[in-house]
């Protein structure tokens, strides 16, 4: 039933919907992007971290570190982009691992690179100290 004093013209509630359906689409979109994305770089940190820490309990061991960096990403379901790198250098074993993000919306890169670094652990007699 419609009163003579409404103030909606006929028509206006399509036109709204059709402003605010696709920016709300839009909205969501992008958040579950941004999550995505997140949730990526959080895997790569992971990989790159766990990675390094092998390293650096391994003596330095580069085979290990990747093969681990490896494991930890698949683990977690993600795609690597190339193969990560592990390099020792000054006392320090660091890994760098790039995860692929899944695009949902445009404008978001498509991978992220991360890195961990950790110090090499070495073995010192209590009389050397």
């Amino acid at each position: 039933m419609k009163t003579l004093d409404s103030t909606v013209e006929p028509g206006e509630t399509v036109v709204q919907v059709v402003i605010a359906v696709p920016i709300v689409l839009s909205m969501l979109l992008i958040a579950i992007q941004a999550m995505l994305f997140m949730h990526s770089a959080q895997i790569a940190s992971l990989a790159a971290s766990k990675g390094a820490s092998v390293a650096a309990n391994s003596q330095g061991d580069v085979v290990l570190a990747l093969n681990s960096a490896t494991r930890t990403a698949a683990d977690f379901g993600a795609q690597l982009v190339g193969v990560p790198t592990a390099v020792i250098d000054n006392g320090f074993a660091t890994v760098e691992v790039r995860v692929a993000v899944p695009n949902i919306a445009p404008f978001f890169p498509g991978s992220v690179l991360r890195h961990g670094e950790e110090p090499l652990e070495s073995f010192v007699q209590e009389d050397d100290r």
